[in-house]
């Protein structure tokens, strides 16, 4: 377990009592991470607030990558007790303790806008616990070899949802739980208000500490720790939602069946619970002054002869019959594992991973953080966390204001206390959030001796899993380091393995995985922009594709360019690329709609230049000895980009120098075909280098680990500005004035008024225009719309 890096924020000038209070009924900041590696987090006052004037509740949001980049979602006059986010990482759950429930959403796929979709009230409940429905997918892991093919190790189930609407199909809502035992189901109603159930877990109304939920079969299990006296016990239910009518705007039935309650010490004071998974568990984690683990099974208890059903062993009955005995089957809680805590700090929270494949559960004080397996009953390793200030902060931090009673406060909060976790979908990171709303993130190793080849090993299984499961693979590109390149090696060999049907499914989301480890790695940098060409060629294909399906006109040339048999069949591409200025009426009403997509012409033009270029005796030797993708070594890249060409001659776009080239470099490449590409690449300058800066922390910087930044600050010391080769040089290169997606300059002579960024990659684009353009560049813009060409999110800049 190692600190990646720590958030700070400018201190308070004068805090007050309750602010780092021990009192457990004191509401402190708390956090989660979405299945896109998105942190919410609460704060009690306003992140830029040093005058404590926006005492409140304030909700966050931020990429692991960019922490420093927080962005408000809402502001609540009541603190939040609840966040939760749903299973696509796209709604966000806001509670108070006022029994205020929020749903939001972001704002034309914006991380810095949102919006709220509808809205709930519990009057007089403190919402302690929420949760969305199940849509009833899940993948899971199956314990094989590594060399088996991925679609046996990890299967696609398909369970009941949480709440079926018409026809079995899955419905969106939540569920909440009060302090009170009050549960609630909601669901989104007419008006921006939602449909709202409700039932008590008992007659009699208990005061609930902590809460955890999670999805069992078609419904919810709850376990809430209650508080009477000095007695204190978790009480488990199960809850099923069910909608009477198939009508979306009927409300839902929701019903609880108690089960058995697991009765602790009596002088326990504080207690955090979770389950160990979040989907099909009886798994639950109790942390006190000690962890166990209680599992939740079926215990047989015989009866007596006199009671059993049938005839038993002894019996008098004429004919004798099957000598067995009845059973009364019952389920109780046993305990299958215990942790000791070092020190007499009790446990203030604990989270479990959120599925099987990294048993680990990260158990956190006030002042410390231990990591743990399902299969040891020690910790792996155990890591202080320090909140306060440090010597090795960044520069470009805000200086350390004087207190008002004396001394000096340095930057961050030397007193905060940790009193909320979360870890990540793939276990590779975990997420801390102390009082003063600081985040820290850690990577987890669970093994301190693992050897390099079982670390990648590990990498590679969890990149694989977020490739079939859609979950995004940031925090284990994080912790990947040093070993980028094994871990790229091994995940390119895996699934250049797997059966065709495998690789064409997932062929875009593998590219992706591959732009994402090189650009960890400043020696890669220009195998991850030739990998980001071949991405955009890919995405300038299949917009024209959509053109070239046209009923109105049989021209050869569609049919033969639409054919996606075309990569093996060289002799029809080579009679195209002699015919493609073919001005038939036929062709020139097919190609009419083309017209749209001029500009990703030009950029298909541009890519296929500068993999002419590139075309060197340097390049080729350290193609073969090194572990380098060049376009003109992939047969699908030569491919795309000869359709390319042959389009955009086709619809008068030029390229006409290039035909013959691409068609050579497709064959056997022959001495004089790097003379005839030199002199190609001397009369047409235009290049392309899909390269942008960016600042983040899996960027290649030079800095050490870990590493201390502050809200709102961009760190410097982070950006990192690839250098493109001789060969990918020009004044026409793309540059950060330029839309990434749509290949035109944004305006206003570098300083445009508005644009979309990206904070993984720094790619650039223009918002969403109001007046549509052509249905072809329509379809091309909204491959790009929800997310960035690397997984990132948008977020609006302005100028304005």
């Amino acid at each position: 377990m190692e600190l990646i890096y720590s958030m700070r924020r400018k201190p308070l000038k004068c805090e007050p009592p309750h602010f780092n209070s021990t009192d457990p009924e004191v509401v402190r900041p708390i956090c989660t991470i979405s299945i896109r590696n998105i942190i919410a987090f609460s704060s009690l006052t306003e992140l830029s607030d040093t005058d404590g004037d926006t005492w409140g509740g304030h909700v966050y949001v931020c990429d692991i990558d960019t922490p420093w980049d927080a962005h408000k979602v809402t502001s609540t006059v009541h603190p939040v007790s609840a966040l939760e986010w749903d299973g696509e990482g796209k709604q966000l759950l806001v509670a108070t303790t006022v029994g205020d429930v929020s749903v939001f959403g972001q704002k034309d796929y914006l991380l810095n806008e949102w919006t709220c979709l509808y809205t709930a009230n519990f009057p007089g409940e403190h919402i302690i616990q929420a949760t969305f429905f199940h849509n009833g997918r899940r993948v899971v892991t199956v314990d094989k070899k590594p060399d088996v093919p991925i679609y046996e190790r990890m299967q696609l189930l398909r369970s009941t949802p949480t709440l079926k609407g018409f026809g079995g199909v899955w419905c969106a809502g939540a569920c909440v739980v009060s302090g009170s035992g009050l549960v609630g189901a909601l669901t989104a109603g007419e008006g921006g208000r939602a449909l709202v159930a409700t039932d008590c877990m008992r007659p009699a109304r208990d005061h609930l500490s902590s809460a955890s939920i999670t999805h069992k079969t078609g419904s919810m299990l709850i376990a809430a720790c209650f508080r009477r006296g000095c007695k204190r016990a978790v009480r488990v239910a199960r809850c099923t939602v069910s909608r009477p009518s198939s009508s979306k705007c009927a409300p839902v039935c929701i019903q609880l069946q108690p089960l058995p309650t697991v009765y602790l010490e009596d002088d326990v004071t504080s207690v955090s619970i979770s389950w160990w998974l979040r989907d099909d568990t009886d798994a639950l984690l109790i942390a006190s002054h000690n962890l166990t683990l209680w599992k939740m099974v079926e215990r047989s208890h015989p009866l007596h002869k006199l009671l059993a059903k049938g005839p038993v062993q002894g019996s008098t009955t004429p004919g004798g019959g099957p000598k067995t005995g009845d059973c009364f089957n019952t389920i109780v809680w046993q305990q299958a594992a215990s942790w000791q805590l070092e020190g007499s700090s009790p446990a203030t929270a604990v989270s479990a991973a959120r599925h099987a494949a990294p048993a680990l559960a990260v158990l956190v004080t006030s002042r410390a953080m231990h990591l743990l397996t399902r299969d040891s009953h020690h910790y792996l390793v155990s890591r202080p966390i320090i909140t306060g200030g440090s010597s090795e902060v960044s520069s470009e931090a805000t200086p350390p204001k004087k207190a008002n009673y004396g001394g000096t406060v340095p930057s961050g909060a030397p007193c905060a206390t940790v009193h909320s976790v979360a870890m990540s979908w793939l276990g590779a990171v975990c997420v801390a959030l102390d009082t003063h709303s600081q985040i820290h993130v850690y990577r987890l190793q669970p093994q301190a001796d693992m050897s390099s080849s079982q670390f990648v090993s590990q990498a590679v299984s969890q990149l694989e899993y977020g490739l079939v499961a859609g979950v995004d693979t940031r925090d284990v590109l994080l912790t990947v380091g040093g070993v980028s390149e094994g871990v790229y090696e091994r995940l390119t060999e895996n699934f250049q393995r797997q059966p065709a049907s495998f690789q064409q499914y997932f062929y875009h989301t593998w590219l992706r995985l591959r732009i994402a480890l090189c650009w960890l790695s400043p020696s890669s940098s220009c195998s991850a922009a030739s990998l980001q060409s071949l991405q955009s060629a890919l995405s300038v294909w299949a917009a024209c594709v959509a053109g070239l399906r046209d009923d109105r006109g049989d021209s050869a040339l569609l049919a033969a360019l639409a054919n996606d048999d075309l990569i093996a069949d060289d002799k029809n591409l080579l009679a195209l690329e002699a015919k493609a200025d073919l001005s038939s009426e036929a062709t020139s009403q097919a190609l009419q709609p083309l017209q749209a997509l001029r500009r990703l012409l030009q950029r298909a033009l541009n890519i296929a230049l500068t993999m002419l270029a590139s075309l060197q005796p340097s390049n080729l030797h350290q193609l073969h000895t090194h572990n380098v993708y060049e376009l003109y070594s992939d047969p699908v890249a030569v491919s795309v980009l000869r359709r390319l060409v042959c389009v955009s001659r086709a619809c008068g776009r030029g390229g006409d120098p290039l035909s013959r080239p691409l068609a050579r470099l497709a064959s056997a490449h022959k001495p004089d075909l790097i003379e005839e590409c030199m002199s190609v690449c001397l009369s047409w300058t235009a290049r392309e280098w899909e390269g942008p800066p960016r600042c983040c922390v899996s960027a290649p910087h030079p800095r050490q680990l870990p590493l201390y930044l502050e809200y709102g600050v961009e760190p410097d010391m982070l950006r990192y500005v690839p250098e493109p080769p001789p060969h990918a040089q020009s004044d026409t290169s793309a540059s950060q004035d330029m839309d990434s997606i749509r290949y035109m300059y944004l305006g206003g002579r570098g300083r445009a008024a508005r644009w979309r960024q990206c904070g993984r990659c720094g790619a650039r684009a223009l918002p969403e225009p109001r007046a549509a353009p052509h249905a072809l560049q329509r379809a091309y813009d909204g491959r790009y719309l929800a997310h960035c060409r690397c997984g990132g999110n948008w977020t609006l800049v302005s100028n304005v």
